[in-house]
């Protein structure tokens, strides 16, 4: 019985570790450039908007249908304290604009989170490296 449970945790542990190694690895910080994208389309401005609204904490987020089109960074700001006649409340916020940029190796796309520094590939999407 012992030698089964051993066998069973052996191949257990060679399942697990041959699976990491199907996941796809972000590429690395020092390869990334700026990138723009042509062609967003619904379904990849969906999986953008899901991994910003992550990082919020699941706070919805919507973004404009050409999202990284002109610019490799977009700036989000969270709602302003209101007053009950929904007025900034003295006038002003300090809520912080949140940024984050669309990257490239050349080959993949890459969204980062300039606050934290988490970088996410986005699967099935082209960009190009933004002219500078």
């Amino acid at each position: 019985m012992a030698l089964f449970k051993l066998v069973l945790g052996a191949g257990a542990i060679s399942f697990v570790l041959a699976s990491g190694c199907a996941i796809t690895a972000v590429p690395s910080e020092n390869d990334l450039v700026d990138a723009l994208t042509d062609d967003l389309s619904f379904a990849q401005k969906q999986i953008i908007e899901t991994k910003i609204s992550d990082w919020f904490g699941g706070v919805k987020v919507t973004l404009a249908d050409d999202v990284f089109s002109e610019s490799s960074q977009v700036s989000i700001e969270r709602k302003a304290h209101l007053d009950e006649r929904r007025l900034p409340i003295e006038g002003r916020h300090n809520n912080p604009a949140f940024t984050f940029t669309l990257l490239t190796d050349g080959k993949d796309c890459v969204l980062r989170n300039d606050q934290t520094g988490d970088i996410e590939k986005i699967a099935e999407m082209t960009c190009l490296a933004e002219a500078k």
